[in-house]
């Protein structure tokens, strides 16, 4: 250090600090959160060991028949039921009394340290369930390569069909504790959409691919999300044609891009191969936001006639940018009801070994899913 430490400029010169101003470097504001929060169905969670939704999967027996004809009357199953399970999400504030009370107090403390530890707790949890959003949250084992049983269940498991691999990888045979293509069918299926080359590269983004994933979804969906990269080529690849227009989405007071009945907006913390390494490392503890390589399963023509992958298998998959039509109002939010898990900062826990060391935790119980992921559709494999 410098001797002496202060010079007489700094000594006798008051700092411009402006009071209770501090650049966010780190969080992004994003159109999915604004969105989730006016179009999903907001369902609190009062208890239990599962969050059970029932939904139909076949019909009863009937058809046309000749006139005055015996028939075999017989009742089948058409309802059961797929469940999942809160999460839980801590975000620690450990604060130092020393720091808080002492130096950082009364009329010098321009940021109060204490208020900023808690609002970042606040804006580390929507950051979280952004990222954790679009992945899963199920057990490694079999298809799934990596264990995030503790984590949402997010769109990767959803927008799915138990074959095709979604853009982390992963084959999810199961959505909702359902076995996908067995006795309940394709009922729980939404099959991924490779855009890209039969050698595992991505391919050229088109309007095409919108509106055929737009129409893949049973119920139409109302909004598509997707990162910078790709939302900028949409708008440099489709300009010259004028097939997109660019309206005010009044649900949210965003400007996207309108296809159909649906608008089109940028997440910044959407999977992005291009821009995934431009977020700050941080941003998530255990979610990456740049997608990785995979490698294809061995899967038939058959199997891929509406996805488009690669047969054979072994191909070295890049899931280049990623694309999700959503019908948002058929996700559900299950947010914990208990004041103790929903929103909640602890009373604060003094250390046992350090006077001035207090902490508070930061809980959330939540969980985001939709009993019809048929009416979702993801694309991956775009590229310019």
């Amino acid at each position: 250090m410098p001797d002496p430490v202060f010079d007489q400029i700094s000594a006798s010169t008051l700092a411009d600090l402006r009071a209770d101003v501090v650049w966010d470097n780190l969080f992004v504001d994003t159109a999915w959160q604004r969105l989730f929060r006016a179009s999903a169905t907001m369902d609190d969670f009062y208890g239990g060991t599962i969050m059970q939704e029932p939904f139909q999967y076949d019909r009863v027996i009937g058809g046309a028949i000749p006139p005055a004809s015996d028939v075999n009357v017989v009742q089948k199953q058409i309802l059961t039921a797929a469940a999942w399970t809160p999460r839980e999400y801590v975000h620690q504030v450990p604060l130092n009394e020393w720091q808080t009370e002492v130096l950082n107090a009364g009329p010098a403390a321009a940021v109060k340290l204490a208020d900023l530890y808690m609002s970042n707790a606040v804006q580390s949890f929507s950051t979280d369930v952004n990222i954790d959003f679009y992945r899963h949250g199920q057990p490694s084992g079999g298809s799934v390569v990596d264990n995030r049983s503790y984590f949402l269940d997010g769109a990767s498991e959803a927008c799915n069909d138990g074959i095709n691999p979604s853009w982390d990888g992963n084959v999810f045979t199961t959505y909702g504790g359902i076995t996908r293509n067995g006795a309940v069918g394709v009922t729980l299926n939404s099959v991924p959409i490779w855009a890209g080359d039969l050698n595992g590269n991505p391919g050229q983004t088109s309007y095409k691919l919108l509106v055929e994933g737009y129409l893949n979804c049973v119920q139409e969906p109302d909004s598509g999300f997707t990162n910078k990269a790709l939302f900028g080529y949409f708008l440099e690849r489709q300009e010259p044609k004028q097939r997109f227009v660019q309206e005010m989405d009044v649900r949210v007071g965003v400007v996207g891009l309108k296809v159909l009945n649906a608008f089109i907006h940028v997440d910044k913390l959407a999977p992005s191969t291009k821009y995934g390494t431009l977020l700050p490392t941080n941003l998530s503890n255990t979610t990456s936001v740049k997608p990785s390589t995979f490698t294809m399963p061995n899967l038939t023509a058959a199997q891929v006639a509406i996805s488009n992958f690669p047969t054979g298998g072994g191909q070295t998959i890049n899931p280049g940018e990623v694309f999700f039509w959503f019908r948002l109002k058929g996700w559900k939010i299950r947010p914990s009801a208990s004041e103790a898990y929903n929103n909640h900062f602890t009373p604060p826990i003094r250390s046992q070994n350090n006077p001035d060391l207090v902490v508070m935790f930061y809980k959330n119980a939540i969980n985001t899913y939709t009993p019809s992921p048929r009416d979702n559709q993801q694309i991956l494999g775009c590229g310019f």
